[in-house]
């Protein structure tokens, strides 16, 4: 997985983590050690992020900004839609 430096910030030391992981600024990681194996735990955020995915998507819903089947085979059945 790789190798993280740790540095000191004030009185306190951190990491930084590389952005493939997908963490942003202010997550919260739920962390574990076991010996000397730090777990860090990232479902919570990631469930966040999820739910914030799906809320977003459903967002039109409220408004009723939606399509129905027929307006979508209406509008584009000549590229393949319903067909």
């Amino acid at each position: 997985m790789g190798k993280i430096k740790v540095r000191k910030i004030g009185n306190s030391v951190g990491g930084i983590f590389p952005k493939e992981w997908g963490l942003h600024e202010g997550d919260i990681l739920d962390v574990k050690k076991e010996g000397n194996y730090f777990i860090l735990d990232a479902q919570e955020v990631a469930k966040k992020k999820d739910r914030a995915l799906i809320e977003e998507s459903f967002a039109e819903f409220k408004t009723n900004n939606t399509v129905s089947e027929e307006e979508m085979t209406t509008l584009f059945g000549k590229y393949g839609w319903g067909e």
